[in-house]
């Protein structure tokens, strides 16, 4: 669900971490306004009726996501399973006027484990219309699999955690094209359960995005190569979800990886 367009990256989901929380928003309305933008030369443009509407928060096709506020005006810890439920069913309704429709979700790291798994099958297989932006001061206040599935853009003063040793060794093997490493990786670690392969793919995934992203540089690494490893990723997931062993889904990157 990703693709590249004059040095934006397009995707169907964001993760926009930040301790900033104006920063975030003004990054977070920034990505709402090149989906919605209505010029025809640079977009965003942030001039057209469209973009003004994004940044007065008028713009239909914009939903804010955040913490209610309880009896005494004071909001509340967290963002409600519920919340993410109704935003879910609401993803599937077209958009008003543009051709995209965009949810943004402030301090997302406040959605617990529930909320974030309600949010998940959308992010696996959103609309074609949708588009979903989930702000919070650090990406790994999210679950893995959630991240595994956004395009993390990681502003000044967040830090990026603990990547998988795992997953960072396989992707150098991988951007250094070197099957017989490869062939040795992947037969040291076929024996995985299912459970950590699957950690292994959202690892990889996450770092992926990363590289797309920027955060992260492999040398003689490009984003083909990192698309590309993405949809083996997808792939291998839906094995995963298929019961299939862990031993065929290794094999399965040692024979596609380059």
């Amino acid at each position: 669900m990703m693709s590249e367009k004059k040095g934006f990256i397009v995707s169907h989901a964001y993760i926009i971490a930040s301790p900033d929380s104006e920063q975030r928003e003004k990054k977070a309305l920034e990505i709402a306004c090149s989906f919605l933008c209505e010029s025809k030369e640079r977009r965003p443009c942030m001039e057209c009726s469209a973009c003004r509407n994004v940044l007065s928060g008028y713009h239909p096709d914009v939903i804010d996501i955040s913490r209610k506020s309880d009896d005494k005006g004071n909001k509340k810890r967290e963002i409600q399973v519920e919340q993410i439920r109704q935003m879910v069913s609401d993803a599937y309704v077209r958009p008003s006027q543009a051709d995209k429709k965009v949810y943004i979700i402030r301090d997302a790291g406040t959605m617990n484990p529930t909320a974030q798994n309600a949010a998940l099958k959308i992010l696996e297989e959103p609309p074609e219309h949708a588009v979903f932006i989930l702000c919070t001061d650090s990406a790994e206040s999210l679950l893995a699999t959630v991240r595994s599935r956004c395009t993390v853009v990681r502003l000044s003063g967040e830090k990026a955690g603990n990547e998988s040793e795992l997953a960072e060794e396989y992707i150098s093997l991988a951007a250094k094209k070197d099957e017989v490493k490869l062939c040795v990786f992947f037969g040291k670690h076929e024996a995985l359960d299912n459970e950590r392969a699957s950690a292994f793919v959202s690892d990889v995934r996450f770092c992926l995005n990363g590289f797309i992203s920027t955060r992260k540089k492999y040398y003689g690494f490009t984003r083909e190569d990192a698309f590309r490893l993405l949809a083996l990723c997808d792939r291998a997931e839906e094995y995963l979800r298929l019961n299939v062993g862990s031993k065929h889904v290794m094999g399965l990157f040692c024979v596609l990886t380059v």
